[in-house]
């Protein structure tokens, strides 16, 4: 499996990204689905890493599956 690069605007994302390789769960809040959904088909191209799930209006929260092998910057 090949180390994925994701280059993210928003700081939010960033940070809970940062957070899944020391915890197997993180809460997103204020973050677009679209956004993480976009995020996640480019990490888990190839099989499962994370999962989302959705928890009322405004949070998501995303599950580590698997080992995470990725690079996040944040512009």
């Amino acid at each position: 499996m090949r180390k994925r690069k994701i280059i993210t605007k928003n700081k939010e994302i960033y940070k809970k990204l940062t957070m899944l390789n020391f915890s197997p769960e993180a809460v997103l809040m204020g973050v677009k689905l679209v956004q993480i959904d976009k995020i996640l088909k480019g990490i888990n191209k190839d099989h499962s890493i994370i999962t989302s799930e959705i928890l009322g209006n405004e949070m998501i929260l995303l599950k580590k599956v698997g080992p995470i092998n990725f690079d996040i910057y944040l512009r």
